[in-house]
Formats: structure tokens, C-alpha cells, sequence
């Protein structure tokens, strides 16, 4: 009877408006969002300056704007106003933005209000080795030899431990499986919540507890929803990893290979979890307005596992709350693909993870069953957590 409920609820879902067109809606991102970032223009355009040059700024020892071109040939195009052959004073060419900015004797650069930090840097850079010249040609020494004194001696990098292919991937990699691993149990437990309290409110539950008992209706109900966000979400990420590949835009990390295996065990773990938390609080409540008087308990696990599990995507990984929530099944599914994909745990602790979500499911499973057999068939005001827990203890639940 469990498969028979559980393909009740796919067909149902599954045929609802909203969820087609939010499926759609999600693969066309998946798809475009790779392909956007590939054919995403990309400007080459130097960014026009135009630099005055008042008398006695450019010597005969050094090209000045020759130096400074060179400066700024990966950002700028320069554009050169000799300010007296113009015919104007420095203060009118920056007022009338004639000029960007100028240089007088000194050497000073005169800006009109405001300083240009990264021009600024590249300015002084060159009139600081027009000044080198300057000084060289004092001690003899031509344009030529200062030049090869200042000239640049390229440093090699090497590391002791060669960073993996993709690294810089990981923490992108981790930060998706979190998103992931945080909204889809909310959507399809929520959704969950939803399909009970509208059975309780029409009846329909009456009919069904007729045939078979709560359990199995519970764990029917847990199995199909359960299908059908997988099933959403393999449609999703077969369309985002045929753009990724078509493109080739994502240097995968080594850890993916790992990854992939563990999320997806996580993720069936997380749903079958918040699944059935949803859908107990759907038996706690007869009306959908009553969803958020009981919605905090299941919240609170839910946040704090994605709020360590960011820090844990792009810092430390191995910190002792990212350590404990891995093996606390209610954020286990959060924070055990986030360290995998960094790279940040062993392989007998994430046997014990998986071990500890599976055990968490099925002590939920048991426990959600009973109170669900209790509250299935209460209607008015709703039950409370401390209530259910007394029903719960007192075994007549």
C-alpha cells in the first residue's frame, strides 16, 4: 500500500500547474545561466583619459608621455594636451574638463575635485621614473642604463603542495550544494504540509484511514513527494551539466567525484527528513493559516545548518560547529556536502555522517508515525509541540 500512496501523490503533484511551470521555469535557468556567463560580452574598450601637461612638466631627459602610455597599456587610452600651446591655465582646462587631469612641474598632479586612486598610482609610478631619469643623467648615467636599473626582475611562484585543478571551484561547488540542500526540503515539505491539511480539511483523510493505517499513509505520502522533488531536481541539474559541458566554462575540482555520490545521499537523507517533519505539522493544524505557529522548531536546525555551512563554503571548513552539525542529522544533508566539497573531512567521518542521517530518518520515521496516528484525525484548534511531546511520552499517541 506504501507504493500505491506514494504513486498517488507523484501523479497528483506532479500535474499541478505550479509545479510544471516552476520546473521549467528552474531548467531554463540551469541551462542559460552557463551559457550566459560563456557568451557574456566582455569589454576590451581602453577606458579615455586625457592628461594635461603644463610648461616644465615633461623634461628632455625622459619621454614622459611615452612612460606613462606604457603604464597604463592594459586600462587606458591616453590622450596628451600640452597646455600651453593650447592656451590655457591649468585651472580652466580641469573646470572645463578639457582634461582629466595635469601635470605641472614639481612633479605635482592636480586633480579637478576628486582623486582617480587607481590613475593616481599609475601617474606617480611614472613620474617617478622620470625622476630616476632625471637624477641618473645628473651622475652620468643615460635613459638606457636607469632604465635597466628599474626595470622590473620577473619572480617565479612555486608551491610546496600543488593547488587541485578547479580549487578555486570548491567553495562554489560547497555554496550550491548548501542552497540546494536548504530550499528543496522546505519547497517539497511545505508542499507536503500543504497536501495534509487540505485532506484533513476535506475529509479525504477519513476515506483514506479507512484502507490503510497513518504510518503507511505518513510513509506513502514521504516516498512520493520525495520522488518528485528528486525527480525535479535531476531534470534541473541534467540541464545545467549538458550547458556546463557544452560551453566548457567550470574547471570541476578534484573533490567532485567524491562530492557528487555523498550530496546526492545527503540530499535523499534531507528530504526524507524535513519531508516528514512538514508533513507531521500538517497533522498538528487544521487550517493552513495555523502553518507558522508550529513551523519554528523545524526552522531552527534548518537555519543554523546553513548559516555554519556558509561560513564553512568560504572560510573554515573544519571549524568545531561545522565538526558537530555534520553528524546532527537534521544538518547533516547541509554540512556534509559543504566539507566533502572542500576537501575538509575523511572518509571514515563521512561514513559516520551518512550512518547517523540514515539512523535519524528512521527514528523520525517512528516516532513521526505515532504522532501522526494521534493527530490525523484531530480537527479544530491545533496541537501544540508540548502537547504532542506529553501524548508522545504518555504512549497514547
Amino acid at each position: 500500500m506504501i507504493l500505491e500512496v506514494a504513486k498517488r501523490e507523484l501523479i497528483v503533484r506532479s500535474r499541478t500547474k505550479s509545479f510544471r511551470v516552476i520546473t521549467a521555469i528552474l531548467l531554463l535557468a540551469a541551462v542559460a545561466i552557463p551559457i550566459a556567463i560563456k557568451l557574456w560580452p566582455t569589454s576590451d574598450d581602453l577606458e579615455e583619459v586625457s592628461v594635461g601637461l603644463a610648461e616644465g612638466a615633461v623634461t628632455d631627459g625622459v619621454d614622459l608621455p611615452a612612460v606613462i602610455a606604457l603604464f597604463g597599456t592594459d586600462r587606458y587610452d591616453f590622450d596628451f594636451v600640452d597646455l600651453q600651446d593650447a592656451g590655457q591655465s591649468i585651472d580652466d582646462a580641469l573646470t572645463d574638463d578639457d582634461v582629466d587631469v595635469v601635470i605641472e612641474p614639481g612633479p605635482t598632479i592636480v586633480w579637478k575635485d576628486t582623486v582617480d586612486a587607481e590613475l593616481g598610482f599609475l601617474l606617480e609610478a611614472a613620474l617617478q621614473q622620470q625622476s630616476a631619469v632625471d637624477k641618473g643623467a645628473e651622475l652620468g648615467l643615460g635613459p638606457a642604463e636607469v632604465g635597466s636599473l628599474l626595470r622590473p626582475t620577473p619572480v617565479d611562484t612555486r608551491f610546496v603542495d600543488e593547488p587541485e585543478a578547479g580549487a578555486e571551484n570548491a567553495s562554489l561547488l560547497a555554496l550550491a550544494s548548501l542552497a540546494t540542500a536548504f530550499i528543496i526540503p522546505q519547497v517539497f515539505g511545505q508542499l507536503a504540509m500543504t497536501s495534509v491539511v487540505e485532506e484533513k480539511s476535506t475529509g479525504v483523510v477519513e476515506v483514506l484511514l479507512s484502507h490503510i493505517s497513518p504510518r503507511t499513509l505518513l510513509t506513502g505520502k514521504v516516498l512520493g513527494i520525495g520522488v518528485l522533488a528528486l525527480a525535479q531536481l535531476l531534470i534541473i541539474l541534467l540541464g545545467m551539466i549538458a550547458s556546463v559541458l557544452l560551453v566548457n566554462t567550470v574547471d570541476l575540482p578534484d573533490s567532485t567525484w567524491s562530492f557528487i555520490p555523498t550530496f546526492a545521499v545527503s540530499l535523499v537523507g534531507g528530504m526524507a527528513i524535513y519531508i516528514t517533519l512538514f508533513a507531521l505539522l500538517g497533522s498538528l493544524i487544521s487550517r493552513q493559516e495555523d502553518a507558522a505557529q508550529v513551523m519554528a522548531p523545524v526552522f531552527i536546525p534548518l537555519m543554523a545548518g546553513y548559516i555554519v555551512g556558509q561560513t564553512a563554503a568560504f572560510g573554515a571548513a573544519d571549524s568545531l560547529a561545522a565538526k558537530i552539525l555534520t553528524f546532527f542529522p537534521l544538518t547533516t544533508p547541509m554540512l556534509l556536502p559543504v566539507r566533502v566539497a572542500r576537501d575538509a573531512i575523511s572518509g571514515w567521518e563521512v561514513a559516520i555522517a551518512l550512518a547517523c542521517l540514515v539512523l535519524g530518518v528512521l527514528i523520525l520515521l517512528r516516532i513521526a508515525g505515532r504522532l501522526y496516528e494521534f493527530a490525523l484525525l484531530h480537527k479544530g484548534t491545533r496541537i501544540g509541540w508540548k502537547e504532542a511531546m506529553v501524548l508522545l511520552k504518555s504512549g497514547n499517541a
